[in-house]
Formats: structure tokens, C-alpha cells, sequence
């Protein structure tokens, strides 16, 4: 494990008169963790009104280095000065991530919420590109991994529908799908408005189903909020804040359907329990959601009057949740951050049972499965932080964290921000992620299993280290703690779709052309993509004959003695293109590629792409179900501008 204090950006460039850092925060790491999204607050010495301001930066975790600076893409290095963010999430991983950020002008009011990519493009006012609606007053915004789906959280009624007009003036949650450009109100139970404000916590979209957390006071289920703590509803409306999830499956059509809301903080009795603060975070994962609530009637045992954390999973169950070896936490805890399994949380606690006598608040990872736990504002020789842990992100995996504290014990070096600065407790080991997708149709598959496998005495596979599955945006995520070398290998399971005239009499004429030398393609303008060839090599000898070609022909009629279809699996990364050449180096002659996945020295990997290939589809006919997720050209044009191939090797042709 690294644990480090994050050293201090460069703001003097986002000031007039030379800056004052305040406070450094983690939002976010990339899919692979590498880089880490942190806001930096600070104060210009030229402003008299020492009014706060804030910048936003991507540090590189293994470099320690910062790698850009997210004012300085909105308007140029000159004219960083000009903008804060208020607020950024980054998404991707480090070698090709995007921020969504919320930028507004110095001494100007208004905002509006940007695109920022790592490549330096930069699409200014995401709602006016996708609703042709400008000035909406955004107050709280998340995107999801994706990047597909945008919930926003405003009072501004631009974004209603003309026939449900916003009317309550209060705000409310709408979420806006990015490949649609569909605007769907979330805070609209039964066709109909809520009085109370609702509060944006978070967004979680996987296998098909997309998912928005939020507080409010609003009933948003039935049988109607009950508010058992007190006697008095007049009283603080604080007390009848609950947590809620609304979902919604995306249809074949890819329009949302089966929307519904889950009320999370519920009473022993089956009601609202209340007492959820507006405040704290509200997590969701594949596996549920964690919240924290002062109520002392969600769970049996609760008995320390105070704020403790909740875990309710997808199919209903809640849980408080404590650390086994330490039971009840006399002062409770506080949930702060979850890995996207689920596997692990960060709480905040200020009990002696893990703050001892430090009388500070400590941030503790748990393991939610084991109940291990661990306190992660500990220097390495094991000293608590001397000052309390005020923020923090858990990585997507849950081994690393990235905190903030005044603590002026956890490193030698002195502390770089008045009111709290960044430390990162960081795993030896990087997760692995990615997306797969099919070579021609561009759609994202889901149920394909990925496996990392040791290599032992250099060449053979050998034990399984980690294995996981791609959800319906054809994204996975690995964990391996193994160190050294290591295959990670993808299959799929056929279906009826895959195997349902997919390989026509089309592809075997396609196989023999390639055999004879031949542009398989109805255009000979679309060069034969390297896809094409080992798709044509049905018996996988290395080369495409004529024996492919009856092969293919066996397939396509349904003979019981055809070579079985499958699923073929090429990292994105190998380039098929010889430059000294001007061709592609496979051939009618030559079909080599890494077949048994892609090797990797562990840790290092970070990202790995896959493109998938049904064998024998030649000309890549096989069609995903509706409403599937598609790659779009921007995606191969970014793949071709980093040098990895040209586009045409993917199908895309602009020029034609």
C-alpha cells in the first residue's frame, strides 16, 4: 500500500493577485484508478471580500503529478482565471476519461454544464446541445459511468413537459439521456407533482436498468409516509426526510419503461422511517444502497441514539451496519462512499471505538461481506489522524481512498490547505476494466465473462485469479491481486440470436474471396478488415482457404458435422496496420492474433477494450437486440487519432 499526501495544484494561474489554498477534495477516480478528480478552494489575495473559489484538477495517482486542469480547458490557459466549476465528476479511465462540470463566469451570474474530455475537446452547454434549452438554473448533478444518462436536480421549470408543466416550484430531478437526448422527470410520482423539494444523491446505470437516489420529504410510495418520531408534523421537516431509488428499465426500443420508486429508509413497522439528513450521501451499487439516518427504529438493537448506517439490498432487505469485532458504535457512524459492487464502504465515525482517544473523526473502510475493516486515517506507523476526516472517495474497487483532514500527523510533510488537505491510502494493485463491443454493429455486449489467468513457467495458463462479467453498457471491471504475469481471456455464451441465420451462403462466398485474394466487400472501396480475416478462418489453422469457405457454407446450412460458432475475443489495442508496408499484416496467409487473450505484467494494466467476432460471420451481419448501447464514430476517431488503427478497420468509412 502507498499512503501520500497529495501535493498542491498550481492556482496561482486561476487568480489575480496570487491565491490562498483552503481545502483540497477528492470527487472521483477513473475506472482504472490511475487519475483522481480533485477541487481545489481557495481565495484570491486581490479580492478584498476573500470570496471562495474553486478549481478543478486530474492527478495522476502513480506519476504524482497533476495532468490537467479543467478551467484552463473551458477558456485556455490565459483565461483560467475567468471560470470556477462549482461542481465536476470525472468518468473513463486515464487514458481517455471526460469530465461533466459546472462552469460558471467570474463575476457573471448563471452557469451552465460543460463536457470536457481528455483529448481537449470541449462541448459547451450540454442542455442547450441536447434540449435546445439555455439558463436552466442546475443546482446538483451526477452522470453516470457510462456517460449515457445525466440526472439533474433543478427549480427551473424549462425542462417539464408541456403537458405535466413544472408548477411546484420546488426542486425536482430529471434525468436526460445523452444518447436520446430524451428528458424523463423523475420527481413525478403517479403522473403528478410533489409539493416538497427532492434532493439528487446519486446515479447508477448496469444491466439494462438505470437508477437515481434521492432525498425528500415528499411521499413517494404507498401506504403514505408516516412520520414516527414524531408526534407533531409540524415540527422540523428534517425529521420526515426519507431516502428513495427510482428506476427504470431501458426498453428494446431504448425508451425507459417499469419505472418505479423504492422507498430505502424503512421503519421495522414496513413505513417511512425519516430522519434522513438532505445532507449526507446516499451510495448505490449493483448490490443496493447505503444510507445514514438518525432513526432508531429501522433496526432492531439500535441503541445508541445516534446517526449509524444503513445497507438495503435489491431485493428489499436492510441491514445496519456495524463492525462485527467492535459491535455497536457508542457515537454511530456516518456512510461516505461505496466501491460500484458494493464489496466495500467508507464510513466517518468519531466513537471511541475506533477513534479512541484521538477525539477526531476517522474514516474506516469496511469490507461488508467479512467485516473486516480498516482504519484508513492512520499514518503508517499506525497513528490516527490527530484532526477529523471531512470528506473522502472510495475507489471503484473499494482498496484505494482518497480523504481530507486538517490532520497534521498522517505524513513529514506539512500540510498544504488551511481547512483540510488530500491524502490517499492506495492499493499496490489496479483493478482492470473495460468495455467489449462487436467489431462491425459497434453495440455493447453484455454476458460476455472475462478471467484472469496466471502464466506459469512463462507460457502455459494456469490458476483462475479473478473472473467478471459485462453488463448491458459491455463494461467490466477485474480485480486481481496477483503481481506479475497474467492472460485476461473473454468468452460468451451463444444464443438463438447468434446462431439464427447469422452465417449465410454470403459469408462463404466472402470466405473464398478472401482465399483467392479477393475484397470480400460489395464496395471495393471498404478495404477487407482484419476482423474479416479471422472471422473467415472457420477452422482457425491460421490462414483462410478454401476449406473456410465450405466450412462456412456447413454453418450456414446447418450440417451436424459444421465446426461449432463462437465467440472470438481481439483486444483493441493490438494494431493490425504495417506502417513500412501500407497494409494490414494479416492476409489470406497470415491470421495470427493473441487467440487466448491479452497478456499483462500485473499491476499496470488499467484499461483493456475487447472486440468481439462471431466466427464465420464474415461480413458482420449479426445484429444486436434492440435498444442495445452503440459506440459512436467519435469513439474510432478517438482510437485512430491515439495511433492504435485506422477507422475503416472497424467498418466506419467517412470519407465515402
Amino acid at each position: 500500500m502507498a499512503f501520500f499526501q497529495v501535493t498542491s495544484p498550481d492556482i496561482a494561474g486561476l487568480s489575480l493577485g496570487g491565491a490562498t489554498l483552503r481545502l483540497l477534495e477528492s470527487h472521483g477516480f477513473t475506472s482504472d484508478e490511475k487519475y483522481l478528480l480533485v477541487r481545489a478552494t481557495y481565495t484570491d489575495d486581490a479580492d478584498i471580500s476573500y470570496g471562495l473559489n474553486y478549481g478543478y484538477f486530474v492527478y495522476d495517482l502513480l506519476n504524482r503529478e497533476y495532468v490537467s486542469t479543467l478551467n484552463a480547458l473551458v477558456g485556455g490557459v490565459n483565461s483560467a482565471r475567468d471560470f470556477d466549476i462549482t461542481k465536476a465528476e470525472i468518468i473513463g479511465s486515464s487514458n481517455n476519461w471526460s469530465c461533466v462540470a459546472l462552469v460558471a463566469n467570474k463575476g457573471i451570474e448563471g452557469s451552465r454544464l460543460m463536457m470536457l474530455r481528455s483529448d481537449k475537446t470541449v462541448l459547451d452547454d450540454l442542455l442547450a446541445i441536447h434540449t435546445e434549452l439555455r439558463d436552466v438554473a442546475i443546482e446538483n448533478f451526477k452522470i453516470d459511468r457510462s456517460g449515457r444518462f445525466l440526472a439533474i436536480q433543478t427549480s427551473n421549470p424549462q425542462l417539464a413537459l408541456d403537458n405535466q408543466p413544472d408548477t411546484n416550484d420546488s426542486s425536482d430531478i430529471y434525468l436526460l439521456d445523452l444518447s436520446t437526448s430524451v428528458v424523463t422527470r423523475v420527481s413525478y410520482p403517479g403522473g403528478g407533482e410533489v409539493n416538497e423539494p427532492t434532493y439528487l444523491k446519486n446515479i447508477f446505470f448496469a444491466d439494462n436498468e438505470v437508477r437515481i437516489a434521492f432525498v425528500s420529504d415528499a411521499a413517494f410510495v404507498s401506504p403514505s409516509k408516516i412520520d414516527t418520531n414524531s408526534s407533531n408534523l409540524s415540527t422540523e421537516s428534517g425529521y420526515r426526510s426519507d431516502a428513495y431509488v427510482w428506476s427504470a428499465r431501458i426498453h428494446q426500443s431504448g425508451t425507459l419503461d417499469e419505472m418505479t420508486y423504492h422507498l430505502q429508509s424503512v421503519d421495522i413497522d414496513g413505513t417511512a422511517s425519516g430522519f434522513v439528513s438532505k445532507s449526507d450521501y446516499f451510495g448505490l451499487t449493483s448490490g443496493g444502497a447505503f444510507f445514514s439516518s438518525t432513526s432508531e427504529i429501522i433496526a432492531d438493537g439500535d441503541t445508541n441514539e445516534s446517526k449509524d448506517v444503513f445497507a438495503r439490498s435489491r431485493a428489499g432487505e436492510i441491514t445496519r451496519l456495524d463492525i462485527p469485532s467492535l459491535g455497536e458504535m457508542s457515537d454511530g457512524a456516518q456512510f461516505l462512499s461505496a466501491s460500484d459492487s458494493g464489496s466495500h464502504i467508507a464510513i466517518l465515525s468519531f466513537s471511541e471505538e475506533v477513534a479512541g482517544s484521538s477525539g477526531a473523526q476517522q474514516l474506516v473502510v469496511l469490507d461488508v461481506q467479512s467485516g473486516e475493516y480498516k482504519i484508513a486515517s492512520a499514518s503508517q506507523s499506525g497513528a490516527l489522524a490527530n484532526n477529523w476526516v471531512t470528506s473522502g472517495t472510495l475507489s471503484p474497487s473499494g482498496f484505494s481512498v482518497a480523504f481530507t483532514t486538517s490532520a497534521s500527523n498522517l505524513t513529514p510533510e506539512s500540510a498544504v490547505a488551511s481547512s483540510g488537505s488530500l491524502f490517499v491510502d492506495m492499493a499496490d494493485f489496479l483493478p482492470i476494466s473495460g468495455r467489449v463491443y462487436h467489431w462491425a454493429s459497434h453495440a455493447l455486449l453484455d454476458g460476455v465473462q472475462f478471467n484472469i489467468l496466471g502464466v506459469t513457467g512463462g507460457e502455459s495458463l494456469g490458476e483462475l485469479l479473478a473472473t467478471a462479467e459485462s453488463d448491458s453498457n459491455g463494461q467490466y471491471s477485474l480485480v486481481s491481486k496477483a503481481i506479475g504475469d497474467a492472460v485476461i481471456a473473454a468468452t460468451r455464451n451463444l444464443d438463438s440470436q447468434d446462431t439464427s441465420r447469422v452465417v449465410t451462403s454470403a459469408d462463404a462466398l466472402a470466405a473464398l474471396k478472401i482465399a483467392v485474394g479477393i475484397n470480400p466487400n460489395l464496395d471495393e472501396a471498404y478495404p477487407t478488415s482484419p476482423y474479416q480475416y479471422i472471422a473467415a478462418d472457420v477452422n482457425k489453422d491460421g490462414r483462410v482457404t478454401s476449406a473456410d469457405a465450405l466450412s462456412a457454407l456447413k454453418i450456414a446450412v446447418g450440417l451436424s458435422e459444421s465446426i461449432p460458432q463462437e465467440w472470438l475475443f481481439v483486444p483493441e489495442i493490438e494494431d493490425f496496420w504495417d506502417e513500412t508496408r501500407g497494409e494490414y499484416t494479416l492476409s489470406s496467409s497470415f491470421v495470427e492474433w493473441y487467440s487466448e487473450g491479452l497478456t499483462f505484467t500485473s499491476p499496470g494494466l488499467g484499461e483493456a477494450n475487447f472486440v468481439a467476432i462471431l466466427l464465420g460471420d464474415i461480413n458482420g451481419s449479426w445484429e444486436p437486440p434492440l435498444g442495445t448501447s452503440l459506440l459512436t464514430i467519435e469513439y474510432f476517431r478517438a482510437l485512430e487519432e491515439a495511433g492504435i488503427a485506422s477507422i475503416e478497420q472497424w467498418g466506419v468509412f467517412p470519407s465515402l
